[in-house]
């Protein structure tokens, strides 16, 4: 089988994971890099593919089957519109756009192309987010009533000399609790509402540092979520799976989702439940039986999931419509936060439906 010939365009921590990534693979062979940095820059000396100043050079001097988009938010319609017109597949890291307009923009060019479409929401290619997921689905923790996840870590004071860091759209709920929303819809079901809240008490800046969110699903269950850059703690998503060597390991959970007949911790598994059916409520014992999964590295798995769907054997992990939905989802946070009202997501769901086709 022909290895897939794939560029990336940005060549940021993200990016240099992509690049990393597909020279490693068997499956796909890196054609080229696209970025603005000067050709004498170390690390553009060090790459093994052609380098390009433009995501346009790439795409006329390399024909890829598909590019990552690795760039800034704001580049990644107008870089994935041209690779739609050129009948380039892609992976757009998250968001997929910075606005639901302009991701239904996006869908429409690739629709009209058909070119396809996967969202950068890497953690779904976790062994264990595809574990969580199935203890669900199969029931074991019943009906599902309720999750809640905390996100706090305290970034470092140098992380913020960049200046689009400390303005609006540089902070958590973009950055971070994207993901978060990403999993909980991934696991939970989709949301229907949104009400949120935001701070900028402890550095500030233009930008949150700190927001809450309450979250109703459409299966009927509700959500609650906090997420920091400000505060130190164990609990994020990235410490307990040890997921990037940024992130020290700490094997603790961040998310408890529960349920009728039982509890799911997340990341490390852990299902709470009760032995006697008899007595399955407050009155008798629960206790915890730690589910094995082995983990895998998302970004090899995201990889090879790219390739299979843009050779037709495998449906989008993390669609276009889909990277959609969770930038409305996140949207509505900031605009809850701003109007002081919950933030129904019927109208945006249908124009992302409609864009999609």
């Amino acid at each position: 089988m022909r290895r897939l010939r794939i560029g990336v365009v940005g060549a940021g921590m993200i990016g240099r994971r992509h690049v990393a990534t597909i020279e490693a693979s068997g499956d796909a062979e890196l054609c080229g890099v696209a970025d603005l940095l000067p050709a004498d820059d170390p690390y553009v000396r060090s790459l093994r593919a052609p380098y390009f100043a433009s995501h346009r050079e790439l795409l006329a001097a390399t024909k890829p089957d598909a590019v990552v988009i690795a760039s800034p938010n704001r580049l990644h319609v107008p870089m994935g519109v041209d690779c739609a017109r050129a009948g380039v597949h892609m992976l757009v890291e998250k968001p997929i756009a910075d606005t639901v307009e302009l991701a239904c923009e996006l869908l429409r060019e690739a629709k009209r192309a058909g070119v396809r479409i996967l969202v950068g929401h890497h953690r779904r290619h976790h062994a264990q987010a595809q574990e969580a997921r199935r203890i669900v689905a199969e029931g074991r923790l019943g009906r599902l009533v309720g999750a809640s996840l905390l996100w706090a870590a305290r970034k470092p004071d140098p992380y913020f000399e960049a200046a689009w860091r400390r303005t609006a759209g540089g902070g958590p709920v973009l950055i971070n609790l994207i993901h978060e929303i990403d999993m909980l819809r991934f696991l939970a079901g989709e949301i229907a509402s949104v009400s949120g809240l935001a701070s900028r008490a402890v550095r500030g800046f233009e930008v949150e540092d700190t927001a809450a969110a309450m979250l109703a699903f459409e299966n009927g269950a509700l959500g609650t979520i906090l997420c920091s850059d400000a505060a130190a703690s164990p609990w994020t998503i990235e410490q307990g799976l040890g997921e990037s060597p940024t992130f020290p390991y700490s094997g603790e959970n961040a998310y408890r989702l529960v349920g009728t007949a039982g509890s799911l911790e997340f990341p490390v598994l852990r299902v709470w439940s009760h032995a006697d059916p008899a007595r399955a409520d407050w009155t008798g014992p629960i206790a915890a039986l730690p589910t094995k999964s082995f983990d895998r590295d998302p970004y090899v798995e995201q990889l090879r999931h790219l390739c299979a769907m843009i050779g037709g054997r495998e449906a989008p992990l993390v669609s276009g419509a889909d990277g959609a939905r969770t930038l409305a989802a996140t949207l509505a946070v900031h605009e809850s936060a701003r109007t002081h009202a919950p933030v129904d997501l019927a109208r945006d769901y249908a124009a992302i439906d409609s864009a999609e086709g």
